[in-house]
């Protein structure tokens, strides 16, 4: 028989209650002792995760198996079991029907005859969840953690491109054009000699003769000229783009729900 000790260390623990062959059937839950002798009687388990009902297991046969507790029952029966209300309190008609249950009790119909088989395990009394004297709970809550976590945001590539645009200029252009300066003359001398020693008479022998040759045909070519705008393109750097990475820090607030047991107190009347 586990002992009430045994029972309370094993409840701080976080223990589990395992069926017959060793499985796990679900983290212990409450533990009702009997009111007269104040021994452990009955466990509640967890074994369904819907709802999270839980199903009462008599302790009666149990063993320890290291923190955990062994029953003498398979997963099914414990599964099946009836369930009870949870309000710390198995009244004595509860109780029977679990133990016919469980084949501790006999059943209604064959009250004769099955007493003399079945051990007397004088669980025939209401049972309590809170034995007398000291007894401790674990209380659990959750806590908020919050970390850092290095995720990629976004890739940069440089890539170069060549694109084309319209680019207009002005630029000055220079041109040659004829220009015929005629000088009138007058009393066979040009206006601007006066006669007075102006041109030597080399000079003026040479213009006289030019005149005349202007009456043979002489032809004079003048070659003109002006410039054109020639467009050259030269590729030369403008730029050098470079890119680098810089860690910058900010302040964020982080929110989130934790949920905690609270542990009350509950009277109840006998």
């Amino acid at each position: 028989m586990i002992t009430l000790e045994q029972m309370k260390n094993s409840m701080n623990a976080g223990a589990n209650v395992l069926s017959e062959d060793g499985a796990v059937l679900g983290p212990m839950g409450q533990l009702y002792v009997d009111d007269a002798t104040g021994e452990p009687s009955w466990v509640t388990v967890t074994t369904h995760t819907m709802g999270k009902p839980e199903s009462f297991a008599p302790l009666h046969g149990a063993t320890l198996d290291g923190r955990n507790v062994r029953l003498p029952y398979t997963h099914a029966k414990v599964y099946d079991s009836p369930k009870m209300s949870l309000d710390g309190h198995l009244s004595p008609e509860e109780e029977q029907h679990l133990l016919r249950y469980y084949g501790l009790m006999a059943a209604k119909d064959d009250d004769v005859t099955a007493d003399q088989a079945a051990p007397d395990t004088g669980r025939t009394r209401s049972q309590s969840s809170r034995p007398e004297g000291d007894y401790a709970m674990t209380r659990s809550e959750e806590q908020l953690r919050v970390g850092t976590e290095l995720r990629e945001t976004e890739r940069v590539r440089l890539v170069k491109r060549v694109v084309t645009e319209d680019v207009t200029m002005t630029v000055q252009i220079r041109r040659e054009e004829l220009v015929v300066e005629r000088v009138p003359v007058k009393d066979g001398a040009p206006l601007y000699d006066d006669g007075a020693g102006t041109f030597s008479k080399a000079e003026r022998d040479r213009l006289y003769a030019a005149v005349e040759t202007a009456f043979n045909g002489d032809v004079v070519e003048m070659v003109l000229y002006e410039e054109k705008p020639r467009v050259e393109i030269d590729v030369v750097p403008i730029e050098r783009v470079r890119i680098s990475r810089e860690a910058r820090t900010h302040d964020e607030t982080v929110t989130g729900q934790v949920r905690k047991e609270v542990i009350e107190t509950e009277r109840i009347e006998l």
